[in-house]
């Protein structure tokens, strides 16, 4: 069950975390301009491991590197391992160049791409298939996939349709404070991920719930610096 929810759940977060080499406490004006964030992932009470992301960006060109590692253990004994990196290349705010390995608890998967004629061809262990106009991918950090109907996993290479809700503006808990914040839900294949920003949209933080009922949250490690600022 654990191998199960956590596959499925990196299916549509793991390109998401799209960042670069300056802290989160550097973060800039808008949620475009922001460098990188570091992510400590949870499992309830429990860190499990982290997630990073850099982006270096020229003009309207991004070149952005992601990599996860996360580890889950019963009572010291290992239950679940996840390795997952990709390498993206953005022009024009939309996704030209993909290539992504994973190691899902001993399953192995990868992408790679092409593009040709205006469109995005993708290579995966199970075939190719080319997809047309603005591609996106999960890449939270980039505020136009809440306008998305589709974006694209970056562990399987399917294009997944995606609904959005705006939820409003709220009290965000972070340890001991609390950060007002706008939230967003996001639903994909029956899986709900909330999503909060800054009143900037600088992306915060990013919750779900497992099918056990156990919560899922990814907290940037510089959130008392965020406090400060917002």
């Amino acid at each position: 069950m654990i191998k199960f929810w956590f596959s499925k759940f990196f299916f549509v977060v793991a390109a998401a975390l799209t960042l670069s080499e300056v802290s989160l406490a550097n973060t800039v004006t808008s949620a475009e301009e922001a460098r990188s964030w570091r992510f400590t992932v949870w499992l309830d009470e429990t860190p499990i491991g982290y997630h990073q992301v850099s982006i270096e960006k020229e003009n309207d060109k991004k070149t952005v590197h992601t990599q996860a590692d996360f580890d889950v253990r019963l009572l010291f004994i290992p239950v679940y391992s996840y390795e997952h990196e990709t390498r993206e290349r953005w022009e024009n705010n939309c996704l030209v160049d993909i290539a992504s390995t994973t190691n899902d608890n001993g399953d192995e998967y990868f992408i790679d791409s092409t593009q040709h004629q205006n469109q995005l061809a993708i290579q995966t262990k199970n075939g190719r298939t080319a997809l047309q106009g603005c591609v996106r991918s999960f890449a939270y950090w980039d505020i136009e996939l809440l306008n998305s109907e589709r974006l694209l996993n970056t562990q399987t290479g399917e294009y997944q349709p995606v609904s959005v809700t705006d939820m409003g503006t709220g009290l965000l808990p972070v340890e001991e404070d609390r950060i007002e914040a706008r939230h967003f839900r996001l639903v994909v294949e029956g899986m709900t991920i909330d999503l909060w920003y800054t009143d900037e949209m600088r992306w915060l933080a990013l919750q779900s719930v497992t099918e056990s009922g156990a919560v899922l949250r990814y907290l940037p490690e510089n959130f008392s610096n965020i406090a400060e600022e917002t």
